[in-house]
């Protein structure tokens, strides 16, 4: 179960974290298409570019995201081989650890609460103070402690079920939240009634996992 901290985590944009497939370089003059459904995230994400860098390619675009419209052209920013490939080493890396912590601490769970649990993970990744990757999330510690108490107890190192990889590959290839807002989880029936946590505002329950603010 996770230990909790009033400290939360995350340096990085969780739309940069979350890439996990990479295509070939682009040259500054190639162009896409805004298609039905697509958003700045899910066509970066598709293309193995930042975020960051289409928005600064766009800039007219990233200014107002929401008035995206079906049809619009956009630049695809310039990248190389050596950007590809540490892209390519990072998303590897945080869907290995990813699908590793989903396990540890919710592999008898169901996929709905594994990919909860992925969720938070995520919106720590994107607050803004501890990490730049899922593995710096995992392992974060804070007022001496490890945030998550499968890290100090080993099981962090099981290997993943099934269940967890199809969950961790769910959180990190889509923008779907099943935990809006949440940064922290608990198992009441393992968590102290003085807990600081079970005062924390609840989101909801999934399973045996209560997920909160």
């Amino acid at each position: 179960m996770m230990r909790l901290s009033r400290m939360f985590v995350g340096a990085f944009t969780a739309a940069a974290a979350w890439g996990l497939t990479l295509t070939p370089a682009f040259a500054a003059t190639n162009t896409v298409t805004v298609q039905p459904g697509d958003s700045l995230w899910k066509i970066a994400h598709a293309r193995g570019i930042s975020l960051q860098s289409l928005e600064s390619a766009n800039p007219s675009a990233s200014a107002n995201p929401e008035d995206l419209l079906v049809g619009t052209v956009l630049k695809l920013p310039t990248t190389n081989a050596t950007e590809s490939a540490t892209t390519s080493t990072t998303a590897q890396q945080n869907l290995y650890w990813m699908e590793h912590i989903i396990n540890a601490e919710a592999g008898g769970e169901s996929q709905e609460a594994q990919v909860a649990v992925g969720d938070v993970i995520m919106h720590r990744l994107a607050n803004g103070s501890y990490g730049n990757t899922v593995y710096d999330v995992v392992f974060q510690i804070a007022d001496g402690h490890y945030q998550f108490s499968c890290v100090p107890n080993g099981y962090i190192y099981q290997t993943p079920n099934a269940s967890s990889i199809a969950a961790a590959q769910k959180v990190l290839e889509t923008q779907d939240d099943e935990v809006p807002g949440a940064l922290v989880f608990y198992n009441p029936s393992q968590t102290p009634a003085s807990s600081w946590v079970r005062t924390q505002p609840t989101i909801t329950q999934i399973g045996d996992l209560v997920f909160a603010k």
